[in-house]
């Protein structure tokens, strides 16, 4: 009634479903995730604060990207950056990933870079919102970790730095 039903051999179908899974993982593999567009640093802080990033950064480093966090956009997008800063991080390369937000009553920009020598640094940048009483703070710092939530990093063993060891140093 239904047909003759012949069994299966199953070396042979067990070969087909090894070459199907093997081809699909082949295809995952040689198909690269779409390159987030990470927003350009611009003019962000004071005047040539972006540019002594790239200083302390080094002319080689990712750029994970500037996310101002007081627009929609910059909230949902600054896991990209994260990310970004957690790979590089992982391979020992130099980055940067900055953010701007409100916490209360001022501008706090927040930088996190790696140094072509393997430094951990955390820079803010504080300003009023009627642009008075700017502040920043530089921190070498000897870890990052990175939390499971995508957007999320945190700093340990920080040391406030000064530029006292440098002779070069500025301060500015």
């Amino acid at each position: 009634m239904f047909g003759r039903c012949d069994p299966i051999d199953s070396s042979r179908f067990h070969m087909r479903i090894h070459a199907i899974v093997t081809l699909i993982l082949l295809a995952g593999c040689s198909s690269t995730p779409e390159a987030f567009d990470f927003p350009d640093w611009g003019n962000v802080g004071y005047e040539g604060f972006a540019d002594s990033i790239d200083v302390v950064a080094g002319s080689d480093a990712v750029n994970c990207g500037f996310f101002d966090l007081l627009t929609e956009e910059g909230r949902r997008d600054r896991a990209h950056g994260v990310r970004c800063a957690k790979h590089a991080y992982a391979d020992g390369i130099p980055f940067k990933f900055g953010t701007v937000r409100l916490p209360l009553d001022s501008y706090a920009y927040e930088v996190l870079l790696r140094s072509p020598s393997g430094e951990n640094w955390r820079i803010v940048y504080d300003i009023m919102i009627d642009s008075t009483a700017p502040q920043i703070w530089f921190q070498k710092c000897e870890s990052v970790e990175f939390e499971r939530r995508p957007h999320h990093y945190r700093v340990h063993d920080c040391t406030p730095y000064d530029g006292s060891e440098d002779p070069n140093w500025s301060g500015s």
